[in-house]
């Protein structure tokens, strides 16, 4: 496995040009986020010899990988990172960064179920508890190539200190997660 990370300090990102045609008319800052995310992916691809594929979206959005490859790519504010593996290592594989705090209590609701929205009122620190949590579903969302809001609330996180499980359907995965100031990190695997 290979993962890169990137803080934006307003440095010089090269999309290549079949990259630049998926983002020719975006607002700024999606164009910002998708080159930060894609020299990511590139760095954390270069050591499994594929540093120079373009990685172009799918039609549901998620990141079209070179043949044989799995990963998964995130981004928030001033933040992204990306991890990527050989097909057959893992099933499934997902990233996900989020700033501490903007999972506020107003969208619980529609993220979390009753059980974990109680967990999160009796937490001493509950915007980073739900931010992990948020995360965490996120992660695990993206390694199960999951879709739509229903299946995301379904989604159980069991946080511990720095690793987390998830179930849905039946069916379970590990994660890890970190907070480093403002951002919270999370990867799932299967």
């Amino acid at each position: 496995m290979s993962g890169a990370e990137l803080r934006d300090t307003g440095q010089a990102l090269a999309l290549l040009a079949d990259e630049e045609i998926l983002v020719a008319s975006a607002a700024s800052k999606r164009h910002r986020d998708f080159a930060m995310g894609r020299t990511c992916a590139r760095a954390a691809l270069a050591p499994l010899g594929h540093g120079e594929a373009a990685i172009a979206i799918g039609e549901d959005g998620a990141p079209l990988w070179p043949p044989g490859i799995l990963g998964s790519i995130t981004h928030t504010s001033g933040y992204a990172a990306a991890v990527v593996c050989e097909v057959g290592r893992f099933s499934g594989l997902g990233i996900d960064a989020e700033q501490v705090g903007g999972v506020t209590a107003k969208l619980w609701p529609r993220l979390f179920n009753a059980v974990e929205q109680a967990q999160l009122a009796g937490h001493a620190d509950a915007a980073v508890a739900a931010t992990l949590l948020f995360s965490a579903k996120e992660a695990a969302f993206k390694a199960w190539r999951l879709r739509g809001a229903l299946a995301f609330r379904d989604i159980t996180i069991d946080l511990r200190q720095d690793s987390f499980t998830a179930d849905h359907a039946g069916r379970r995965l590990s994660g890890r997660f970190a907070v480093d100031g403002a951002v919270a990190l999370t990867i799932a695997w299967f």
